[in-house]
């Protein structure tokens, strides 16, 4: 993501706070079914840190990495008051300077579709297949082509799946289906199921958000 994402995210949670309020996403409710007990767990794109709660409460040794300072530092205060603890990062994933194959989990709730650049996708999937060991589980729940409305976006494609807004010039986003998920992790991924889930775009958008949550098993 760039410097402009990160700033963006860092007015969104200065003017809205827990604007998905401070219940686990429906991507972690997926991953508590399937994550293991114990071991070294990452999540990407942690935001203010309300998924980060339960899998540290779960006894997962966590990793959360997130581009906005003012997640972190919400993120740092939920968990001092719950006396649990993570270790953060403020970087971007796909550039991020992360052990290989040192995690047993990941998860990544509504990342994956801000990945809209040339070649970010891939990115993305390649640094998950590096960082995540062998048999670890992947959770990755990411917005579906049941979102998209053609009539409100501008005439043409940015990549495959990805599309901008018309009455929202600048925000982009990029759209999966299964298809799209088979192919882009089928090589590295034994996927095990694709999940439906909805949950509220944001307190300040109060309109569905319709997702599919991937979970995988590193080959």
């Amino acid at each position: 993501m760039s410097d402009a994402a990160a700033q963006f995210w860092n007015r969104r949670y200065s003017t809205h706070s827990a604007c998905w309020g401070e219940d686990g996403s429906p991507t972690l409710q997926a991953a508590l079914r399937h994550f293991p007990a114990s071991g070294r767990a990452l999540e990407i794109g942690y935001g203010y840190g309300r998924d980060l709660l339960l899998l540290a409460r779960r006894g997962l040794e966590v990793v959360g990495i997130d581009p906005a300072g003012e997640g972190r530092r919400m993120a740092e205060e939920r968990l001092a008051v719950r006396r649990l603890a993570a270790t953060l990062m403020t970087a971007d994933f796909v550039e991020a300077d992360l052990p290989v194959a040192a995690f047993d989990a990941v998860l990544s709730h509504r990342t994956l579709h801000l990945m809209t650049g040339p070649g970010m996708a891939e990115r993305f999937v390649r640094k998950l297949a590096a960082v995540a060991r062998p048999g670890a589980i992947a959770c990755i729940g990411t917005r579906d082509l049941r979102d998209l409305d053609p009539g409100r976006m501008t005439g043409h494609a940015h990549g495959p799946g990805v599309y901008e807004y018309a009455d929202r010039p600048g925000h982009v986003i990029s759209y999966w289906d299964d298809e799209r998920f088979r192919s882009s992790f089928g090589a590295d991924f034994d996927i095990l199921s694709l999940e439906r889930a909805e949950e509220q775009e944001a307190s300040d958008n109060p309109v569905p958000c319709h997702l599919t949550i991937m979970v995988a098993r590193r080959k």
